[in-house]
């Protein structure tokens, strides 16, 4: 099969919540991502909106999220995070100063 991804997927297998409104938000799992998208997965994935905020709970990260397609129970999403598949920790790193 023919993979037409533009980066590498990471597996993760995390559970995770979608937020359809202010009120109400649904439980999911994050099967995979990469630099910027994710896959997810849930029993009423027709109700999700077409944006949608993603909390994963393994790394404490919220993703603002944009559906690209819809298959059953999961979502293929873009991010808007250029930096997702990283940790959203803040480096311990000290950058260098300007010389």
């Amino acid at each position: 099969m023919l993979d037409r991804r533009s980066a590498p997927r990471t597996f993760l297998n995390e559970t995770g919540s979608i937020s359809v409104d202010e009120h109400r938000s649904l439980p999911c799992i994050v099967y995979d991502r990469s630099v910027g998208g994710v896959r997810v997965a849930l029993p009423e994935a027709e109700i999700v909106p077409d944006r949608f905020v993603l909390s994963i709970d393994g790394s404490s990260e919220i993703l603002i999220c944009r559906a690209v397609w819809r298959k059953a129970e999961e979502i293929g999403a873009a991010t808007n995070d250029p930096k997702a598949g990283r940790s959203s920790r803040p480096s311990l790193r000290r950058e260098a100063a300007p010389a």
